[in-house]
């Protein structure tokens, strides 16, 4: 009999792990998009994200059937965690993230979209802890310097110099896509609406 390696799905679970990857790729990219700059205010940046069509409580009772059957399916705990934050369950799913980063310290995409919950949460510091360690596996990785740019420019005293810098990082990974393209947008409307503030290091 073959033994199953502790936090790597099986045959029966791989078309959960093809799902889990799309809700974390259309999260990380499709919310960048929805970033609002129409009336020329950071206060009027949504958050909302792409409707992920999932029949959220099925899916939470099987997924945590899942992971009672195998407690270190990283995998499943990812997905677990974007499931219940995207149905307004955010503080269940801290810790479900926590338990998937644990075993995925360097899944920048599981940062990211941990990073994002956070933020819609209020909880900034910890959003920026997400970003900054997406950042430190790879520090050309343009979604998290453009969602670490968003919280300092959100924050409820906003740190526009460092916003400024981190959407120019964002900028120059890679000028030509609709995040460059976003995070210019930004850029054109704290110069237009923001007293400078202070860099943090």
């Amino acid at each position: 009999m073959a033994r199953r390696t502790a936090g790597r799905p099986d045959a029966s679970t791989r078309p959960y792990v093809v799902l889990a990857v799309i809700v974390i790729s259309l999260l990380v990219v499709g919310s960048i998009a929805s970033v609002s700059t129409s009336s020329g205010d950071s206060a009027s940046v949504t958050r909302d994200e792409p409707e992920i069509r999932i029949t959220p409580g099925e899916e939470v009772a099987r997924l945590q059937t899942v992971i009672a059957q195998n407690p270190d399916d990283s995998v499943s705990m990812g997905l677990l965690a974007e499931i219940l934050a995207n149905s307004g369950r955010i503080a269940e799913s801290v810790p479900w993230y926590e338990r998937a980063v644990a075993r995925r310290p360097d899944d920048v995409a599981l940062r990211i979209a941990f990073g994002r919950s956070l933020q819609r949460n209020g909880s900034d510091y910890d959003a920026q802890v997400q970003f900054r360690s997406a950042l430190d596996v790879d520090p050309d990785h343009q979604a998290a310097a453009f969602y670490l740019a968003n919280v300092f420019e959100e924050m409820a005293v906003p740190r526009f110099d460092d916003a400024r810098i981190w959407y120019q990082r964002a900028i120059d990974a890679d000028p030509d896509n609709v995040i460059a393209g976003q995070a210019r947008e930004r850029l054109d409307n704290i110069d237009e609406s923001a007293t400078p503030s202070n860099v943090t290091p």
